[in-house]
C-alpha cells in the first residue's frame, strides 16, 4: 500500500521526487516479495521509511498494520532507552549492574550495551522454550546477577543475557516496569503506541516487542536516522568492533558508509510447532530504511540474501 500525499502543493512542488520515492519503494516491495515466496513465507509485512517519514507498507497473506514479533530488533528499544539514562545524568557508560542493582556484578552499561562483559554462554537460549507464553519470568536475571559473567570482559560475544540484565535495571532505575519505561522514553517520542508481546513478554529487553512494521520503522527513523543523535555520531555511544568495519552499539549493529552511517540488526525466534518468526531492520545512509517482519524461521544465507536484495532496490542503479 502506497501512503499517497495528502498535501496537494507539496505533491505539485516536488514531482521528481515523489517519482523517485515511489519507484524505490516499489523495488523494495517486489523484492520482498520475490524473496518471500523463494522462501516459502506465507505472512509477513514491509515497512518503508524516507528522511523518517513511512512512505510504504506492505503485507503478505496479512494486513500490513497487523503487530508482528521483532524477536532481537527488541533490543535497539532497550539499547535506545538506556541512552535515554545516560543523557538524562541518570546513568554512565560506566555505571555498573551492582551500582544499580544492589547486587550482582561490577559490568558495565557500556559493555552490557555492547556484547562486551564476559556474558558469554547465553543461558537464555535453552530457558526461552519455558518462557513462551509466560508473561514475566526473572529466575534467569536473578541466576545471572547471583552467578556473574562466566568469562572475561572485553571480546565482543553476543548474547541475550546482557540485554536481559539492561532490562531488570531499567526497571529499578525508572520504578516502571520495563516495557513501560521505555515505551514512554523511546518509542512515544517517534509516535509509536506500543506494548511488550503477550507471548514473549518474558524476552522484553532482548527479545519480547511487537508492534506492526511500520511502528517499528518510524521508532528505527527516529533513533538512527541521519537527523538524529545516533544517526549522525554512533561513535559517542558505547561500541564494540565486530570486524569488517562493523560495530555493535546500543542495540544494533553500525558501520561508516558513504560519508554517514548504516545502522541494521536480524532478529528470529525458532519454537518448532510454537513460534517461527524473524525480523530485520536498516537504516542507510542516503535516508531510506526499510523494517520488515516474517512468520518463518530461515537460515542466516537466507537473511543476508534479504539484507543484500533490499539495498539492490535502493542502491542498485547508483
Amino acid at each position: 500500500m502506497r501512503i499517497t500525499c495528502l498535501i496537494a502543493s507539496l505533491c505539485l512542488a516536488l514531482p521528481a521526487l515523489a517519482q523517485g520515492q515511489d519507484a524505490v519503494a516499489d523495488k523494495l516491495e517486489q523484492a520482498f516479495r520475490d524473496w518471500a515466496g523463494t522462501h516459502d513465507v506465507a505472512r509477513g509485512a514491509l515497512a518503508a521509511t524516507y528522511q523518517g517519514n513511512v512512505v510504504s507498507q506492505i503485507g503478505i497473506g496479512q494486513p500490513a498494520d497487523t503487530p508482528m514479533e521483532l524477536a532481537n530488533l527488541s533490543k535497539a528499544i532497550t539499547g535506545t532507552c538506556a541512552m535515554s539514562l545516560i543523557a538524562g545524568g541518570d546513568w554512565h557508560e560506566a555505571t555498573t549492574a551492582a551500582d544499580v542493582l544492589g547486587q550482582g556484578p561490577d559490568v558495565t552499561v557500556g559493555q552490557l550495551m555492547t556484547h562486551t562483559s564476559g556474558y558469554v554462554n547465553d543461558a537464555t537460549q535453552m530457558a526461552m522454550p519455558a518462557m513462551l507464553d509466560v508473561p514475566d519470568h526473572p529466575g534467569i536475571v536473578d541466576a545471572l546477577l547471583e552467578l556473574g559473567p562466566p568469562g572475561k570482559a572485553g571480546a565482543y560475544a553476543y548474547s541475550n543475557e546482557n540485554y536481559a540484565i539492561l532490562g531488570r535495571m531499567i526497571s529499578v532505575e525508572t520504578g516502571q516496569t520495563y516495557g513501560r519505561a521505555c515505551a514512554d522514553r523511546v518509542l512515544r517520542p517517534a509516535g509509536v503506541d506500543a506494548e511488550v508481546s503477550p507471548r514473549t513478554g518474558a524476552f522484553a529487553a532482548f527479545g519480547g516487542w511487537a508492534m506492526p512494521v511500520a511502528d517499528y520503522a518510524k521508532f528505527h527513523a527516529h533513533h538512527f536516522g541521519e537527523g538524529s543523535i545516533l544517526g549522525q555520531a554512533p561513535e559517542g555511544a558505547p561500541m564494540a568492533e565486530m570486524g569488517g568495519g562493523a560495530f555493535y552499539g546500543p542495540g544494533t549493529i553500525w558501520r561508516a558508509f558513504r560519508g554517514g552511517h548504516n545502522f541494521w540488526h536480524f532478529g528470529a525466534l525458532c519454537f518448532p510447532g510454537r513460534m517461527n518468526t524473524g525480523a530485520f531492520a536498516v537504516q542507510w545512509h542516503g535516508g531510506w530504511g526499510v523494517s520488515v517482519a516474517y512468520d518463518a524461521c530461515v537460515d542466516w544465507p537466507a537473511m543476508a540474501e534479504l539484507d543484500g536484495v533490499l539495498a539492490e532496490a535502493v542502491f542498485g542503479e547508483q
